[in-house]
């Protein structure tokens, strides 16, 4: 189980689709989920207000319903309690996910920035941050293990894999001097040496990997990409969004990221491949394939604006 934090500069998130935000809240925090399905994210949320803005502005933002006052201050300087409809892209795979969600109190927007915390299994938290990225490349993102109970299924172990390094620690495998060796081991469990060392190898591995890998630079295939476009597009347009300024800015800015990574993208693929460069332009082609399909998508996007 980890924890990650997206935040992006305050002069940052203006520029981004979802820039309005700024303009009619002096500070938004999550509070609790109240119903949490794609397309349906209904979050309680402690609203302080710019001066001369109220509940009435939330109109404005094309990615946020107001649905309810739970509390009303009694002076300016109280919150409201709000209960409120997210319909971003990000709030959406968060939710579709079904193992990931934004961390309470840990996910708001102030004068510093907009800081968004969200908890979950790896391999989930690298497909949400590998978006995250896509949109808008966070200023900064950190990330850290959460301590998990043994039976928990999202803990970086397989069940098998935490019965056995619980039976390495408990034979002082990981004492200092060993107080166990690998040939012990697999006597008591009647494997194979060669099949204990390579599982307590692939063990220490994932939790090493899972206590210090980088969420910064993310690769996510170009199946994936193309997924997650699919997706996006999809629910904006179930949900009736499709046509605003805010998407397409959302789109353009997605674009303008992909393309500027291509680069990295290249990099990387010359190193998990080698020298299969017949493999690495077979997947570069696809990227930009890709990009190609932002272009029209944003095409179609503006011939229905300018018809309308």
């Amino acid at each position: 189980m980890r924890e990650v934090t997206f935040f992006w500069k305050i002069n940052r998130v203006e520029h981004l689709d979802i820039g309005l935000v700024v303009k009619i809240f002096r500070r938004i925090e999550f509070l609790s989920y109240v119903k949490r399905v794609p397309k349906d994210v209904r979050c309680l949320m402690k609203c302080h207000f710019v001066d001369g803005k109220g509940p009435e502005d939330i109109s404005e933002l094309y990615f946020v319903d107001f649905l309810e006052t739970i509390v009303k201050p009694d002076t300016p300087d109280e919150p409201y309690i709000l209960m409120l409809r997210f319909n971003h892209s990000l709030t959406n795979l968060n939710a579709r996910t079904n193992g990931t969600s934004a961390v309470p109190n840990e996910c708001y927007l102030d004068g510093e920035g907009l800081h968004y915390t969200i908890q979950g299994p790896k391999l989930k938290l690298r497909l949400i941050s590998g978006l995250a990225r896509m949109i808008a490349k966070p200023d900064r993102i950190s990330a850290r293990s959460i301590h998990t109970s043994l039976s928990s299924a999202n803990g970086a172990l397989s069940p098998k894999q935490m019965k056995l390094a619980k039976f390495a620690y408990d034979q002082g495998y990981f004492d200092i001097p060993k107080r166990t060796r690998i040939s012990d081991l697999s006597n008591e469990l009647g494997l194979a040496r060669a099949t204990v060392s390579e599982h307590m190898a692939k063990i220490e591995s994932t939790v090493m990997d899972d206590m210090f890998s980088s969420l910064d630079n993310v690769y996510l295939s170009p199946e994936s990409v193309r997924k997650c476009i699919e997706t996006m597009v999809i629910d904006a347009r179930d949900i009736g969004f499709s046509n605003t300024d805010g998407f397409r800015e959302m789109m353009s800015l997605m674009r303008s990221n992909l393309e500027k990574e291509l680069s990295a993208q290249e990099l990387y693929l010359q190193k998990r491949h080698g020298s299969d460069d017949e493999l690495i332009q077979a997947s570069m082609d696809e990227h930009r394939h890709n990009l190609s399909h932002i272009d029209e998508i944003l095409r179609s996007k503006d011939s229905q604006t300018a018809t309308i």
